[in-house]
């Protein structure tokens, strides 16, 4: 691990300072988001190992754990930290430390690789990156990252020791990545191409057949496990349609990169010399965090003859942003793959491809747009930009500048999504303590998603099943505020309701970062003071049968 920038010694602290870091501030946030579907099928894994999808889930229609995506090494995990720990959430994501010191380890490696003398900036640039830090959660994207980071880091120092010991591990680490989130395939197919492309035929079919081995073992098991492979039911789900699912996603990579990625964009404008353009992106950063903060991000400034806005604050904050985000990743890219001689060559194509490929992940796999979901593309995007600087020579300071400008965007949003998960729980919290109970012993239902589904659950809420069991006149219903789940409630001919109250919870920070930052185009938006709204039903009476 030695290299230019330091000693083996303030490496290996540098990377256990950072993972623990990482950790930590990952364990202050309460379950979000998808959190909660994890949590189940981490429970189920760590309770029935032997047959893990051998459960039924789901709200407001119960089904086969199965027919949701959710590949098994992160649950297995999680699951096991449950087995020993409990099932405390600060505790479950401290039990995730290993997967974020493999990810710490493997970062530096690779920015030890294409960087060498500015690996120290460009490892801090790459973890604590406005992609990383709000986002690990207990989600898949991390550990996957992490597997694959790994694979390709243990890849490259294959070929530089010859060592069949290293593609052994590449192989696993990849193997294991597919089956932790399957655009993990990616980091697979980048180090068994590169095998190919420097001639190691060999080393290229061990690799190969482990990940095979592993990913399609593992769908054997479920076969005969389940009765179906869990990835041929997912991939069967998401059939037909692929270049309409491709064109949406082209403009919320466009505006969430514009967000998430100033700081890389700042390194490669520094290795290209824009100096000029630099210093416009260091202006528009805050300015665009100031406009976001103090104008609702939908409110119209040009808007057609029917009044439908055509462009809003949030378009012209992030479309201003990719106008200066975009043009230094193209020209790092471009001049990466025209450059014939200058540093490891061997490393900027293995980047290049690997970055092609985790954008062909992006658009084949991805089945909504999100903050995670370029994870991988703007790890790479990074390590390019790195590989530039260190190239050109650029001065360390002006790394460690573009480092601090990504901690600090990582922070803001990090905070906006403090607020979002705390404002959650709060509101599930908050259920069982507003209002009368249900009259007769009768039950109090939740239709709800993220962090409140999770702690609704803990509040003694039952999750509304409607294929298991019907409310009774009488019951409650909480639902969470979102449109899918209220058009739930609108076209279910089972019973009617009337509304009780209305739940809101928030704060006076004045950004957000969920819904977009996980399901959506944007990473942050304008917080206009309720982050969490609940609505709570009385069943008033049950809808006859239709006969």
């Amino acid at each position: 691990m030695h290299d230019a920038t330091g000693r083996v010694g303030s490496n290996i602290v540098r990377i256990f300072v950072a993972a623990s870091v990482l950790t930590l501030l990952n364990a202050v946030k309460p379950v979000h988001e998808d959190d909660p579907v994890y949590w189940i099928y981490a429970a189920e894994f760590g309770a029935h190992p032997a047959t893990p999808y051998g459960f039924d889930t789901g709200s407001p229609h119960l089904a086969s754990a199965n027919q949701f995506l959710v590949p098994p090494v992160a649950p297995y995990w999680m699951g096991l930290g449950m087995r020993l720990l409990g099932d405390d959430p600060i505790l479950i994501k401290c039990w995730l430390f290993p997967l974020i010191l493999l990810f710490a380890w493997s970062v530096d490696c690779l920015a030890g690789r294409s960087a060498p003398s500015l690996r120290t900036p460009v490892f801090w640039l790459s973890l604590f990156s406005p992609s990383i830090v709000p986002g690990i959660n207990c989600m898949l994207d991390l550990p996957a990252l992490a597997l694959g980071a790994a694979a390709a880091a243990c890849a490259l120092r294959s070929l530089d020791k010859g060592s069949l010991g290293w593609v052994l591990a590449a192989g696993a680490f990849a193997g294991l990545a597919v089956q932790t989130k399957y655009n993990g395939a990616m980091a697979g197919a980048a180090i068994v191409t590169g095998y190919v492309l420097r001639g190691r035929f060999g080393f290229a079919m061990i690799a190969g057949t482990l990940i095979l081995g592993i990913a399609v073992g593992w769908e054997i098991f479920v076969a005969q496990t389940q009765g179906e492979s869990h990835f041929i039911v997912q991939f069967q789900q998401r059939q037909g349609k692929p270049l309409e699912r491709a064109i949406h996603l082209v403009l919320p990579l466009i505006s969430q990169a514009a967000g998430l990625a100033p700081s890389v964009a700042l390194l490669g404008m520094a290795a290209l010399g824009w100096k000029r353009r630099a210093r416009w992106l260091f202006v528009m950063v805050p300015i665009g965090l100031v406009v976001l903060a103090l104008v609702p991000s939908q409110t119209g400034l040009v808007s057609n003859a029917e009044g439908k806005a055509l462009l809003t604050v949030s378009n012209l904050v992030y479309g201003a942003l990719a106008l200066l985000v975009w043009p230094p990743l193209i020209a790092t890219v471009w001049r990466t793959a025209r450059r014939r001689s200058e540093g490891d060559r061997a490393s900027g194509w293995f980047l290049l491809l690997w970055l092609v490929l985790e954008l062909v992940g992006y658009y084949a796999l991805t089945p909504f747009p999100a903050a995670r979901r370029l994870i991988g593309p703007l790890l790479v995007m990074t390590l390019l930009a790195g590989r530039l600087a260190h190239i050109e020579g650029l001065p360390r300071m002006a790394a460690w500048r573009a480092a601090l400008v990504g901690a600090v965007l990582a922070f803001v949003i990090q905070t906006a999504d403090l607020c979002d998960a705390f404002a959650a729980r709060t509101a599930a919290r908050q259920l069982n303590r507003t209002g009368p109970a249900p009259a007769d012993g009768g039950t109090f239902w939740h239709l709800s998603w993220i962090g409140v589904s999770h702690y609704a659950d803990r509040e003694g809420l039952r999750p509304l099943r409607l294929n298991l069991e019907l409310p009774r006149v009488g019951d409650r219903i909480a639902v969470l505020d979102m449109p899918a789940l209220l058009e739930v409630m609108r076209t279910q001919t089972l019973f009617r309701f009337e509304l009780m109250q209305t739940v809101e919870t928030g704060d006076r920070f004045p950004l957000r970062a969920a819904p977009g930052y996980y399901d959506g185009r944007t990473p942050l938006e304008h917080n206009p003071g309720v982050r969490i709204r609940v609505f709570v039903y009385r069943v008033i009476e049950l809808t006859p049968a239709i006969p």
